[in-house]
């Protein structure tokens, strides 16, 4: 009988650990990642977790054969080492592209229609009409990141009228978009654009992608959204950027490191929009990710090709 252990922390646990039966899996479920887990979990088949592995030394699993995880991002996992020993890795690719693609298109439109001030007159009780809304229609954006979460985002953008261009490591067409360039372009084109939207990869070229230098290019009035990691922002350069007024705003949903701490001077900016790495949160998650998961427990069952398979 093959093993599965389940992370209670996984978006549709539960599904995912009755589906796990249905397939006739011997299902551990695992309370608390930060747990270490125990003799009998450690001889799982199969690992569903959002990020078990920082908990459990890989040496202690005796017959693990495939990870599945309910991230996307790869750079805290041990994907190297993991091929070295021959065990399949998926991901969840594709699962929070609606969501977080709305919540981009959202935060543009806050700041673009001066939300927040609005907010504050009715706390006020105050009747103060503004003349310098901002439209969407014929702005340009670029978006860092061509995958399923810039193309929902494009596709979202365009339906405004904004023309949308890409930028990712091989610069290849993808669909939504305008035109796609290499991301070593973009230091070159950043002065044109209006809207910026980073949800690439962390990688080592990606690495504080926007540092002082980059920031220094950009267009002066251009707001900035990063839902990708937070280590693509220099954070000194963001606020420096931000006060001068050259940024118009920012909404940044990822920090280099979290949470965000209390001194930071970005929370006093009044251009600054904060949110604590949740525009990826949608009441619809839960049935996606169980879906994909119980999917891919099927297909390791019957030997068949794995989704999301890195």
């Amino acid at each position: 009988m093959l093993t599965v252990v389940v992370s209670k922390k996984i978006k549709g646990s539960s599904i995912i650990r009755d589906e796990a039966e249905k397939l006739g899996y011997r299902v551990f479920y695992h309370e608390n990642e930060k747990v270490p887990l125990n003799y009998d979990e450690l001889g799982c088949d199969v690992l569903v977790q959002l990020d078990m592995l920082r908990h459990n030394d890989l040496n202690g699993f005796r017959n693990l054969k495939l990870v599945c995880t309910s991230m996307v991002g790869t750079d805290v996992q041990p994907i190297d080492e993991l091929k070295k020993r021959g065990i399949l890795y998926t991901n969840a690719r594709g699962i929070f592209d609606i969501p977080i693609s709305e919540f981009v298109t959202m935060r543009i439109l806050e700041m673009y229609k001066r939300v927040r001030t609005f907010e504050d007159e009715q706390r006020r009780h105050a009747w103060e009409k503004r003349f310098d809304l901002y439209e969407l229609y014929g702005r340009s954006a670029a978006i860092i990141g061509t995958g399923g979460i810039g193309k929902e985002t494009a596709k979202r953008l365009s339906a405004f009228g904004v023309e949308c261009i890409g930028f990712s490591k091989t610069g290849r067409q993808k669909e939504n978009f305008k035109s796609c360039f290499p991301i070593e372009n973009l230091e070159f084109k950043i002065g044109d654009f209006d809207i910026i939207v980073l949800c690439v990869p962390l990688e080592k070229n990606t690495y504080h992608l926007f540092d002082r230098d980059m920031f220094n290019k950009i267009k002066s009035g251009a707001v900035l959204i990063n839902v990708g990691r937070g280590a693509l922002l220099d954070e000194t350069a963001l606020y420096e950027s931000l006060s001068s007024g050259n940024l118009f705003g920012a909404a940044v949903d990822v920090f280099e490191k979290e949470p965000l701490n209390p001194k930071s001077p970005l929370w006093k900016l009044e251009n600054f929009w904060y949110s604590p790495h949740n525009s990826f949160n949608s009441e619809a998650n839960n049935e996606r990710m169980a879906k994909m998961i119980a999917g891919n427990l099927k297909s390791f069952r019957d030997g068949s090709p794995l989704h999301n398979l890195i």
